[in-house]
């Protein structure tokens, strides 16, 4: 049974090794059947000169290469075919001591003790050599029950000799209670009835021609049910190749992967019925439909689609739209719709042509989401309707309708003809279009011709068609139609001529007035395309029409040349007329000035107004205060300290909207996040819009900071706003929306701003809208579709002056009876937003401690006040009244550590270059400026230098107590 050769069989060469001089106690070894090592101890690979290392699992012949031809070599052999253990004395060459050798046969292989010394150690070292022996097999147990497979052994007529601890466990039973057999008994009792026969088949065939096993079938398990297994085996062969010595098999449990690929076919099945289904029930529809996956590859296609794509189902479905055809434009257009919906998860409608075998059609289509279970896009499917018929129709109305205002604007033959070349040309999405006209001896004359994307190379097209055109069809009258230059058998021969020169397909036109040729219109495509009916009846009818448009400038030059000699006639009558133009010119110069002074009047009258209404409330709360005053009633003074507050809080409000408007307001910018301050304004503007309006914000995700001044920003929300809740008396949405955009060159210049990155913020409302000549006013100051006394006219243009000094813009677009949206555009800033400082209303203690602030302003009552308040909270003062005085104090040696200064001084020095002046002398000097008008000159185009603040009049005294602690305790903490 052994899978080695013979000892007479002829060996290879094998280089011996030297047997060590070095005698040992004892050794001990194993082999297998196949005379693999299964164990080795030291011992033996010093005595037999085994190379260092690990050997297990090698030929023992190959490990040990003395032993080859030795005298251990016939014993061993002999042991192992026959069964029978031997014991004999072996004396390696060149060493004098003699070793007891114990030779123990087994199922398993073969183990060999040697001994060295006297006889009476033959027990012990027998009962070692049955120790390791039974660890060897041991071994071999552990290793076949440690993989999943059941593993078998069969000798050559097929009786099992070893099977696994899996097929036990399978089988249910244990290796003592299953006699293990043949393994034909073993199909007769495990495998399922349906299976025995194929099984038993593959085995007598594989046993018959020596090959492999393999075959798949069902193993019953101790519960009666049974799965499926791959069992493969392979035979141990003689050395005359022929003669079976073992079978050596493994049994994997493949029932997993078997259900799986039942379940798979199921699905396909299924799939295929579905499939089947829904061709049915759309393919009654004369629309387009269709499915793609998240990775815009078409799920499915209906009949009449794979008709228009000339595909079949299998090789349509799992391809894209470029994969299928599509230009690039058309396929990346659909990209970016399916991307579309799958983020919004709303329908996407549009309309698109398309040149197919059905040639140039135009579909309208709608492509929607599908959602899955989770409520998330799972693919996105649409129809697409053949619009063609309408579209031509609009089409060639178009066409028409452009032709003649182009007709109505052009002065000359030329003029009309490039223009009809133009408008035939993009109506068709045409390469290029040349209209020709044939003089009285049928000599082809340029009138006019149109180039997509110009380009000198239609000028060689051109001259290459006349020299090759078919010129007998021409003068007969006839359309020369090509669709393919390629595949027409009238320019096959001159193809790649068109095709060099981007000319794939084209269309000659006669025009053909009282029975004569008077014109030909050249027509070429880039790509071949079959030729409409549709497109033919354009070029006729705007050939037509430009022909007649000739004769339209032919009568009028005509007419030109008499009105040129009744001018000679009448020069005296021309002096009147342009005496009498002069006269109107003078009288329309005057009317613009009168409407001038009437804008300039407006204004005036505006601000005249509300500030004495403003005025009134203040002097007559200060009147009724010393009325009181005398009366004793002095504990009615705060009612009309309060009335007289709220007036000046009202004028400093409008002065702040007129500043803006005028662009002159002074702001103090800063890194702001739009999201977070609609967010806090969300509240207020749910109250100020009432519960008849429902309020909707929607927030951008990963939205860009902008740098603005925040409480400016929130005052202009807040009057968009309110402006949309007047325009929707009887309620309705209100919808602030924020959006990062980049504005391109195009879209930058419509917009009046220069290209980059922006932060938008869009107030939409579904209220009354603004007819055309309303939305041309909305920005006008004072300018008010309310009644008297609900509006100033102010809001809109104080926005509009807020962006337009933040370096932004603003858009309104509006609908009567729609509704509005307001977009407010402002650029994106490079640092994050800082968070904001809550306002605290504790009362203000005294925080100074003894810091010298120098205070400047002209006005004695604001430079008193402000030093009292100063003094009050521990600081000390210094005062000056103008911009000379304030230099001199700040050129001294005195200790100044705050600059306090109005913007508007008199004596030659504003605040700004007083600043400047001070920062020369003292450099890191903190500078606080006061104003309630500030040129935008004095401060960098309205933005504060670092170490500068501004503090706008009016303002409470509490406030600048504050202002001026936190400036200097900055200044502390920074040192």
């Amino acid at each position: 049974m052994s899978m080695l050769p013979s000892h007479a069989a002829p060996q290879p060469p094998i280089a011996r090794s030297p047997v060590p001089s070095v005698a040992v106690p004892a050794a001990f070894l194993a082999v297998d059947a196949q005379w693999r090592v299964v164990f080795i101890d030291e011992a033996a690979m010093t005595l037999l000169a085994a190379p260092a290392g690990t050997v297990t699992g090698e030929l023992i012949w190959q490990v040990c290469p003395a032993l080859v031809g030795s005298a251990l070599e016939a014993p061993l052999r002999a042991s192992l075919a026959d069964g029978q253990s031997r014991q004999f004395l072996f004396t390696p060459p060149g060493q004098a001591q003699s070793y007891e050798v114990i030779c123990s046969a087994g199922t398993q292989g073969l183990s060999v003790s040697l001994r060295a010394g006297a006889r009476q150690q033959q027990q012990q070292q027998q009962q070692q050599s049955e120790r390791r022996l039974h660890e060897s097999e041991t071994r071999f147990q552990l290793m076949t029950s440690a993989i999943p497979q059941i593993v078998w052994i069969t000798n050559a007529l097929g009786d099992l000799e070893f099977v696994n601890d899996q097929w036990h466990a399978h089988v249910g039973n244990t290796a003592a209670e299953d006699s293990l057999g043949s393994f034909d008994a073993l199909v007769a009792r495990h495998v399922h009835p349906d299976d025995r026969v194929l099984t038993a088949q593959a085995w007598q065939h594989a046993r018959h021609t020596c090959c492999e096993l393999s075959v798949e079938h069902r193993i019953g398990n101790a519960q009666g049910q049974y799965r499926w297994f791959l069992t493969r085996g392979k035979p141990q062969l003689a050395a005359d190749g022929t003669t079976i010595l073992h079978w050596y098999g493994t049994s994997t449990d493949i029932h997993a992967q078997k259900e799986a690929v039942a379940e798979l076919a199921r699905l396909t099945d299924d799939s295929e019925r579905r499939r089947r289904f829904y061709e049915s029930f759309l393919s009654t529809t004369p629309d387009l439909a269709y499915a793609w996956d998240l990775n815009h590859r078409f799920t499915y296609a209906n009949r009449v689609l794979l008709q228009m794509w000339g595909k079949s189902w299998d090789e349509a479905i799992g391809k894209t739209c470029l994969e299928l055809g599509y230009e690039p434009w058309h396929a990346e257009m659909h990209s970016r719709e399916i991307e579309q919906v799958r983020a919004t998860k709303r329908p996407v409608r549009g309309d698109v042509p398309f040149n197919g075998t059905f040639g140039r059609r135009i579909y309208d289509y709608i492509i929607f989401p599908v959602l899955g279970p989770d409520g998330e896009v799972e693919a996105v499917a649409g129809t697409t309707r053949d619009v063609t018929d309408r579209k031509n129709s609009e089409a060639r109305q178009h066409a028409l309708f452009r032709l003649a205002e182009a007709i109505r604007a052009a002065e000359s033959p030329s003029a009309i003809a490039t223009a009809a070349a133009h408008i035939i040309g993009e109506t068709l999405s045409a390469r290029w279009v040349s209209y020709r006209s044939l003089g009285p001896q049928q000599q082809a004359q340029v009138e006019g011709d149109w180039c997509f994307q110009g380009s000198a190379d239609n000028c060689e097209a051109l001259a290459l068609h006349d020299q090759q055109r078919i010129s007998r069809a021409l003068r007969s009258g006839s359309v020369v139609l090509v669709g393919d230059v390629a595949r027409d058998a009238r320019t096959a021969a001159i193809a790649q001529q068109h095709l060099a020169l981007g000319v794939a397909a084209f269309m000659d036109v006669p025009i053909i007035e009282q029975g004569e040729l008077v014109g030909i219109v050249y027509v070429s495509s880039h790509a071949p395309r079959t030729w409409t009916d549709n497109e033919l009846a354009i070029v006729r009818e705007v050939s037509q029409q430009t022909r007649a448009a000739f004769e339209r400038i032919h009568n009028q030059q005509a007419l030109a040349a008499s009105e040129a000699r009744l001018r000679e006639i009448n020069e005296s009558l021309e002096a009147q007329v342009s005496a009498r133009t002069q006269e109107l010119m003078a009288t329309e110069e005057a009317l613009r000035h009168s409407q001038k002074i009437e804008a300039i009047g407006q204004l005036t009258g505006g601000l005249a107004h509300d500030f004495n209404n403003l005025l009134g409330g203040i002097t007559g709360s200060l009147d009724l205060m010393r009325v009181r005053l005398v009366q004793g009633r002095g504990d009615e003074l705060f009612r009309y300290i309060d009335l007289a507050a709220r007036s000046a809080q009202r004028a400093a409000s409008l002065t702040q909207r007129l500043l803006a408007f005028a662009r002159r307001q002074t702001l103090a910018p800063r890194p702001t996040n739009v999201n977070t301050l609609v967010a806090g304004m969300e509240d207020l503007i749910r109250r100020t819009i009432g519960p008849a309006i429902t309020l909707e914000v929607v927030g951008a995700v990963g939205l860009w900071p902008t740098f603005v001044d925040g409480p400016q920003l929130e005052s202009a929300l807040l009057n968009l706003c309110i402006n949309a809740r007047d325009a929707m008396p009887g309620g309705g949405r209100l919808t602030i929306e924020t959006a990062n955009k980049w504005l391109e060159d195009k879209w930058a210049q419509e917009r009046d701003l220069p290209p980059g990155q922006y932060v938008c913020i869009s107030v939409t409302d579904t209220g009354t809208g603004m007819p055309p000549d309303v939305l041309a006013r909305a920005f006008d100051p004072f300018f008010t579709t309310k009644p008297i006394g609900e509006g100033t006219g102010l809001g809109l243009s104080m926005v509009y002056g807020f962006a337009r000094q933040s370096g932004g813009q603003v858009r309104l677009y509006s609908e009567v009876g729609q509704g509005s949206t307001v977009s407010l555009y402002l650029p994106r800033h490079d640092l994050e937003a800082e968070g904001e400082e809550p306002e605290t209303s504790e009362a203000h203690q005294a925080a100074g401690s003894g810091e010298v602030v120098l205070v400047v302003d002209d006005e004695a009552s604001i430079r008193m006040l402000t030093a009292e308040v100063l003094n009050d909270a521990g600081y000390a003062t210094l005062q000056a009244e103008d911009g000379p005085a304030a230099l001199r104090i700040l050129q001294s040696s005195a200790r100044i550590d705050l600059l306090i200064t109005d913007v508007g001084l008199p004596g030659g020095l504003n605040g700004r270059q007083v600043a400047d002046a001070a920062r020369a002398a003292r450099p890191g000097l903190q500078v606080l400026f006061i104003t309630g008008y500030a040129e935008n000159a004095a401060f960098g185009n309205g933005h504060l230098q670092p170490g500068m603040q501004l503090l706008t009049k009016p303002f409470k005294l509490e406030t600048l107590a504050r202002r001026v602690e936190a400036i200097l305790e900055n200044r502390s903490t920074s040192s």
